[in-house]
């Protein structure tokens, strides 16, 4: 027998109606914070042992120790996992995929617009921390066609047929849930996407959130078992009535306007290995509280020692003490490097033994090694001290390449979608049936010196474009950047040609005129010939 639902908007408990669809969708999202809580906890370092290990009957400055061991004990591996795997994922941008057009850098110019070169690698840090990132397409171009969504807000279906957005609006005092549905026709087609919002006051926010105003509470409903998970009531009511407006790029392109990328389980990169990361901070308590206790050796006196002063006691004697009081043997065996200690004849002294801590690490890092390879995570990120040849450090990060690569296909999807939507929304209808692909760089970065020794391998067996995209990692914009700079080195080295060719023409069409006129010079008569020695002597007189 079914579960009768309990609808979040009373006035609406239609079966399969708004009211159950966003009911359901809130329930899924209320039992995911508090692993979501954990999950936070544990890639910032802010886990604790539990309390259980904590010696309880101590005096306050032991239990103040024990407790300070609980803060410090965390390894913080947890972002280690997470980070090999986020620093790896690198978009860089987006090309059209035609082999009837030439290439657009539409795509890419979109991309670049709506801010996507910082959003995608947030959406891409959500992934692998939450097991899931969200994102939402708007048909206007402020401040921006796509935004980001946060996992602590958002849920989709899993036929992703309807979708919830969870807010708070302080200045309000309320906080809204707004539901996106699809309207598909008896062939499946989407024929229409439309949204509402439901709405309830409130004088503070129900559902805890990543953002850092939030952290304590995260941290305490993580780290202590009896806090109880949060709740939504059943007080919400509609705001208006469905509607399509301003969701039409959506209706076009057949999907919400709130996208989702999900990692192959579901489930944050380090989140099936928490019990094994519960167990490496446990050992560390253990250990310092090991080494704490070295560091002060415990020490004690055995024999027949009296209980009371008697006269002849020196401390008697010499007025320290009265006969018949009681014996401190605390204040007797006070340490210091002068300090003397008064004893019984027959009494024995003896101390603690060292203990050997090696065992214990030995186990901490065999369990590091178990947990790189549990996770995929090569030894060499997890443990820095680890030595080996180059051929095999490529064996033990072929493991993280296969996640960075799984992850990149499924984020190319969320991507292209997003991408589809907001060309579309920008007037771009076309764009709807066009195929794109998302371009990333290598997960492992290739030097300079590398892309150019690859490139000039292929060069003359592939197109220019070609190696520019595979083998130098440009995105679109750069290659339609470097083939303008081409066309321009190109266009200037011709006419620096054609200048050279037409300053040499015109050298030696000059040649034989200035001959000419030196052959004409040279038939000029000579002033001897043309003035006459009578008029040369006349003139010389007169000078």
């Amino acid at each position: 027998m079914a579960v009768q639902l309990e609808s979040l908007v009373p006035d609406d408990v239609e079966p399969g109606g708004d009211g159950v669809v966003l009911t359901r969708l809130a329930n899924r999202l209320v039992n995911r914070i508090p692993m979501l809580c954990r999950l936070k906890t544990f890639y910032d370092g802010k886990e604790t042992v539990p309390t259980k290990a904590v010696p309880r009957n101590m005096d306050v400055t032991s239990s103040d120790i024990y407790r300070r061991f609980v803060d410090i004990c965390p390894m913080n591996l947890a972002s280690t996992i997470a980070n090999a795997v986020i620093t790896s994922e690198k978009p860089t941008g987006f090309r059209l995929v035609s082999d009837k057009a030439i290439r657009s850098t539409a795509a890419d110019d979109m991309w670049q617009k709506s801010g996507m070169n910082l959003k995608s690698l947030n959406m891409l840090r959500d992934a692998s921390i939450y097991g899931a990132a969200y994102a939402q397409a708007w048909s206007t171009p402020n401040p921006a066609y796509i935004s980001r969504l946060s996992p602590w807000d958002t849920v989709v279906s899993d036929d992703k047929s309807a979708a919830i957005v969870y807010s708070y609006d302080a200045d309000e005092g309320t906080e809204n849930i707004a539901l996106y549905r699809l309207v598909r026709d008896d062939k499946g087609n989407v024929t229409d996407v439309y949204g509402r919002v439901a709405r309830r006051e409130v004088e503070s926010r129900t559902l805890p959130t990543d953002s850092p105003d939030y952290e304590d509470a995260v941290y305490e409903l993580a780290n202590d078992d009896s806090k109880k998970k949060p709740s939504l009531p059943a007080l919400f009511e509609w705001v208006g009535a469905a509607s399509s407006d301003g969701l039409d790029f959506a209706r076009d392109c057949g999907c919400l306007p709130i996208v989702q990328l999900k990692t192959a389980t579901g489930r944050g990169q380090f989140e099936p290995h928490l019990p094994a990361l519960s167990a490496i901070d446990q050992q560390r308590f253990q250990r310092f509280c090991i080494q704490e206790m070295q560091a002060f050796k415990q020490r004690w006196v055995s024999g027949d020692l009296p209980e009371y002063y008697t006269k002849q006691d020196p401390a008697v004697k010499a007025n320290r003490a009265r006969a018949g009081e009681k014996i401190d043997y605390s204040s007797l065996f006070e340490l210091g490097p002068a300090a003397l200690w008064l004893m019984p004849k027959d009494a024995k002294m003896g101390e603690s033994s060292v203990t050997d801590i090696t065992p214990i690490v030995s186990a901490a890092n065999t369990d590091i090694k178990q947990l790189a390879g549990a996770s995929g995570t090569p030894l060499s990120i997890l443990s820095p001290d680890v030595s080996g040849s180059a051929e095999g450090a490529k064996l033990t990060t072929r493991m993280l390449r296969l996640k960075v690569q799984d992850m990149n296909e499924r984020a190319n999807d969320a991507f292209v979608l997003l991408l589809r939507m907001a060309l579309v929304a920008s007037g771009q209808q076309s764009a709807a049936d066009e195929r794109f692909e998302t371009m990333w760089q290598p997960v492992e970065t290739p030097t300079d010196l590398e892309q150019a020794q690859a490139a000039n391998y292929v060069k003359g067996l592939l197109p220019v474009k070609t190696i520019m995209r595979r083998f130098l990692n440009m995105s679109e914009m750069d290659i339609a950047e470097a083939m303008q700079d081409l066309q321009d080195t190109a266009f200037a080295t011709a006419l620096s040609q054609e200048n050279t060719l037409v300053e040499g023409k015109t050298s030696q069409q000059s040649a034989p005129i200035l001959q000419d006129t030196l052959d004409s010079t040279s038939t000029i008569p000579d002033l001897n010939d043309v003035l006459g020695d009578e008029m040369l002597d006349s003139t010389n007189e007169v000078t």
